[in-house]
């Protein structure tokens, strides 16, 4: 007997050894953002709808405030497989895709949401999707549904009641070369600044004011040192997810779709969440740290670069049949 039951202990040991169970994937996922923050509340819908869909076998580790590095670095690693997700601005994404995201950064061009969405989901569009997947990175938001916003602000410590007060003015960039030519046009100074910097260098001065997603704002806690909130409302953006085509790879079909999937709907959360706080935000600015609303006339900014976008076109740095796409687009 006791021979009989060793042999069938052995015998379930050596079908353990030969089926092993499914190795757990765990995917590292980079953000500039912090805690409190729209892009952490999506975030964790993501993870939860992964994690509960693939029954625990896919595993995403969130790593806010850049910790996996800026994302110059991060989208490089995204290329080589260093690392698996990332979630930012799309306009980050212009090093690697230049006409087609500097196009959509000009200020004023891109009327709103749904003038955005139209152009990202054209033809006019794929090329850009082409050149990312060339490069190792493929795009999860498929439906571009992630509104960033509402609306864009620029947050100063020095008063700017109209378009003059914008000369001179040391605004905080990231490495977007016609975004910057943009806000040269409307004869600021432009310092290009890592975002997690921004607070600090404002205090210090090395900038006296950022741009930014009004829901940004309140998070990282701008209006403390620039209490000024000018709505400028320069053209509408979107907060997609992409994933390194290496780790892609590495997915089955069914793990593709649910992160799919999910990156969709935490597309919707994000935007719900950004619309949602804007006016309490700004009230508690306001309430907080004295905070002064400012709405200018954009008319006037938009008739400003409206040279710039002829002189971009002449160039080449942007194609007339892009430029004419995108006009064409509007509602």
């Amino acid at each position: 007997m006791m021979t009989i039951l060793k042999q069938a202990l052995l015998a379930a040991a050596l079908v353990a050894i030969a089926v092993p169970a499914q190795a757990q994937k765990v995917l590292r996922l980079n953000e500039s953002l912090g805690p409190g923050s729209p892009e952490e509340l999506a975030l964790n819908h993501f993870r939860k709808l992964v994690e509960d869909g693939s029954q625990g076998q896919v595993k995403i580790a969130i790593h806010l405030q850049d910790a996996l590095g800026k994302p110059d670095s991060a989208l490089e690693s995204l290329m080589t497989g260093g690392l698996d997700l990332y979630s930012g601005a799309l306009e980050y994404y212009a090093q690697i895709v230049g006409p087609e995201i500097n196009v959509i950064s000009l200020p004023y061009l891109v009327k709103n949401q749904e003038h955005l969405r139209a152009y990202l989901k054209s033809p006019a569009f794929q090329g850009a999707e082409k050149k990312l997947l060339d490069r190792g990175i493929r795009i999860l938001s498929t439906e571009w549904n992630a509104d960033r916003g509402p609306y864009r602000v620029l947050v100063s410590a020095k008063p700017v009641l109209g378009p003059d007060d914008l000369k001179g003015l040391k605004v905080r960039m990231f490495p977007n070369e016609v975004y910057i030519r943009a806000w040269k046009q409307l004869e600021t100074v432009p310092i290009q600044l890592a975002w997690t910097e921004t607070y600090l260098g404002i205090r210090q001065g090395v900038v006296n004011s950022v741009t930014a997603p009004l829901s940004l704002v309140r998070s990282m806690k701008f209006t403390e040192v620039a209490p000024y909130l000018i709505e400028i409302r320069e053209y509408p953006q979107t907060w997609p997810m992409t994933i390194s085509e290496r780790t892609w790879k590495k997915l089955s079909a069914e793990e593709q779709k649910l992160l799919v999937a999910a990156a969709n709907a935490a597309g919707k959360v994000y935007a719900q969440t950004t619309m949602d706080r804007a006016q309490s935000d700004v009230e508690a600015m306001i309430r907080q740290n004295n905070a002064v609303v400012v709405r200018l006339n954009t008319d006037l900014l938009r008739r400003k670069m409206e040279p710039l976008y002829a002189q971009l076109v002449q160039e080449g740095i942007i194609s007339k049949p892009l430029f004419d796409a995108v006009n064409a687009l509007a509602n």
